[in-house]
């Protein structure tokens, strides 16, 4: 929704901090002593009005900053001392805020620029035309600020320095962006975005990222803005400056309201309170329940907006003052005026039609707009029907010039509805496919940016706020076909309905055989890897076979060397011992058990089949089961191939193995 950009963009906390008096920090203490007569007096008033200025006394301050400007150096005092008037100037704009004479301000830099009299207004006119322009916004004299703005901003910067650039992008970021002009708006907020990043004191980052939260949002871009507040929060000068917090939060508030998130609106409502209790200013509060008086009106909650204007009022700057708070307040009171006037109908009446006059007569904004149709919407529950229609019609032309979308497909299709109640149906179908079309366009802007998250719910409320025109739409052109239309959009729906399912069914199917997928490569990894186990423990018996191969190979060796000898009968019994065996009682138990653990059912199934077999036909069985040759087992079982080839003759007997069979797959398949 095209929101509101006034309370939430009051610059005097973007360029000074939370109590305005920040900024003056930059200037250096200069001991008077040793500065000639011009500069020791312009130090001396700079550091009085500086004084009282952070005291809060913000009248008191007033005079010294503007005999400061007044004076006339010379000479080499001129630098110097112009550095002081250039941030005297700055700071008397913000002490007339804060003290409440936004007008008096205005009136008084505006006076000072037609006279043209004083030295610094000669000499420094971008600095005098940037003072100007912002003292005529807070004054609501905006057509006027956008002229002097304008003005400014085409001289040269040479001279300037960054911190000066950034005030005076800063302050033309706010006043284009209340004037609609949000392109220039954004430009402008991404120049100080720019310069504030070179800068020492980055603690005023919160206030720009805060305003292009709202600026990219009024475009479509929401990605922006939404990458606006993470950038806000990652640089973690929310807490440092709790006012500027404040202001971006609200801003996010509006954000998430486009996306139609009430949740999120009021958590972040609720951050935005708690920042303004923080910070301690007046004007934080104003912003806070200014948007929640916007909120409760828009709402119905009547009794809730009551509260809140009267915690507003408390907060009001001098009525005398202009003030876009005091308008916010006054046309607030005006709609609630409309929901309560039982008894005195014909004033409150009159009084709204002198609203209208009012509104009529100057160049309508943001504001006006939003007043216009919340006092529409006001109208029409009690059942003003021709008045709520002229109300619309007052700023129909205006947002259709400035491509309101969000405002466009609210107000034509409200006056579409009321026009249709009245039987003008030839302008209540004109006003709905009015309303129509800037539904799509808003549509079609919004989406571009919605992050993905979102997206589900904004669609769905989207499409049932189409339907609802759609189905408006074709109840006045043709009433008789207003059953096979119902029967149309139910099918739509149906179809709808279907689609989603069929989406769903589609994904969990996916889910399932992604599953699926996932459980089989972990049985392939599970199974691969016991493979590779079972290898490795095959490995590490025959290992230990091959090792006990080998040494029965030289011990078959040795023994035949002493057989050759001479001494063979004295030697007989030494051949004896060197005879070899397989492995020792202990050995052959873990080879045993080693092999059961790679063939746990090898054991047990070979007794099945052979009741009768004997350890050392189990022994040999386990030597084949482990693919080893006729040669390799008669080196384990220290006996010769022949004797090898003949246990394992009488071993296939003693199984029944057929002849075609091979003994070695007979055991593989055991």
């Amino acid at each position: 929704m095209y929101r509101i950009t006034t309370f939430v963009l009051t610059l005097f906390f973007l360029l000074t901090g939370c109590r305005g008096d920040q900024s003056v920090e930059k200037t250096p203490l200069i001991s008077s002593d040793s500065l000639s007569s011009i500069h020791r007096e312009a130090q001396d008033l700079f550091n009085q009005a500086r004084d009282l200025q952070k005291k809060e006394e913000f009248v008191s301050a007033i005079p010294f900053y503007e005999k400061l400007i007044a004076l006339e150096p010379v000479g080499e005092d001129i630098k110097p001392v112009a550095g002081l008037m250039n941030e005297g100037c700055l700071q008397l704009v913000y002490c007339y805020i804060f003290a409440g004479q936004r007008k008096d301000g205005a009136d008084y830099f505006s006076r000072l620029y037609n006279e043209r009299e004083l030295w610094f207004i000669r000499n420094y006119p971008r600095s005098v035309e940037v003072c100007l322009a912002y003292s005529l916004y807070e004054a609501t004299r905006l057509d006027e600020a956008v002229v002097m703005i304008d003005r400014a901003l085409a001289r040269p910067t040479e001279g300037r320095e960054k911190d000066q650039l950034y005030v005076d992008n800063g302050i033309a970021s706010v006043i284009y962006n209340q004037v609609g002009d949000i392109r220039k708006a954004i430009a402008c907020g991404e120049r100080s975005l720019e310069i504030i990043r070179t800068l020492e004191d980055k603690t005023k980052i919160v206030f720009v990222l805060g305003n292009l939260i709202y600026q990219y949002q009024q475009v479509g871009e929401f990605e922006k803005a939404l990458s606006a507040y993470d950038d806000m929060i990652l640089s973690g000068q929310g807490e440092k400056n709790p006012y500027g917090l404040c202001a971006a939060e609200v801003n996010v508030v509006q954000l998430y309201d486009e996306w139609g998130l009430e949740e999120e609106v009021e958590l972040h409502l609720s951050k935005a309170r708690e920042a303004a209790v923080l910070s301690d200013v007046p004007d934080a509060f104003l912003r806070v329940d200014n948007l929640a008086v916007y909120y409760a009106l828009q709402s119905k909650q009547y009794e809730k907006a009551v509260v809140l204007l009267d915690s507003m009022s408390r907060r009001l700057p001098d009525p005398t003052q202009n003030s876009f708070y005091h308008e916010f307040y006054d046309n607030y009171k005006s709609i609630l005026a409309v929901h309560n006037m039982e008894g005195k109908e014909a004033d409150v009446i009159a009084g709204v039609r002198q609203l209208v006059i009012s509104l009529k007569s100057k160049p309508l904004n943001n504001l006006s707009v939003l007043t216009i149709r919340l006092l529409g919407d006001a109208l029409v529950e009690v059942g003003e029907k021709q008045l709520a229609i002229d109300v619309y019609r007052v700023c129909c032309d205006y947002i259709q010039e400035n491509h309101l979308l969000n405002q466009q497909r609210m107000v034509y299709y409200r006056l579409g509805v009321l026009y249709e109640g009245m039987g003008r149906f030839a302008e209540a179908s004109r006003f709905l496919l009015m309303a129509r079309e800037a539904d799509r366009s808003f549509t079609e802007r919004r989406n571009a940016g919605l992050i993905s998250q979102f997206r589900v719910k904004y669609e769905t409320r989207e499409k049932e706020h189409v339907n609802k025109l759609l189905r408006s739409e074709i109840q006045l052109k043709e009433r008789t076909l207003q059953y096979y239309a119902s029967i149309g959009i139910l099918l739509f729906l149906l179809g709808i309905i279907f689609l989603l399912w069929l989406v769903m069914r589609h994904r969990t199917l996916k889910l399932k055989h992604e599953a699926n997928l996932r459980e089989h490569e972990l049985t392939e990894i599970r199974h691969k890897e016991s493979l590779r186990l079972i290898e490795e423990q095959e490995k590490q018996l025959r290992q230990m076979l091959t090792e006990r191969q080998n040494m029965n190979r030289k011990n078959e060796e040795l023994r035949e060397q002493i057989e050759r000898s001479d001494a063979r009968n004295t030697m007989q019994e030494v051949i004896n011992s060197l005879s070899p065996h397989l492995l020792t009682n202990e050995e052959e138990q873990e080879f045993r058990r080693q092999f059961c653990i790679l063939h746990p059912s090898f054991m047990l199934r070979l007794r099945e089949v052979c009741p009768t077999v004997t350890r050392n036909e189990e022994l040999l069985a386990m030597l084949i089961r482990l693919n080893l040759t006729s040669e390799e087992i008669a080196l384990a079982l220290g006996n010769n191939r022949a004797s090898v080839n003949t246990s394992r003759f009488r071993l296939r007997k003693k199984l029944g193995v057929e002849k075609e069979v091979s003994l070695d797959d007979f055991f593989r398949n055991l």
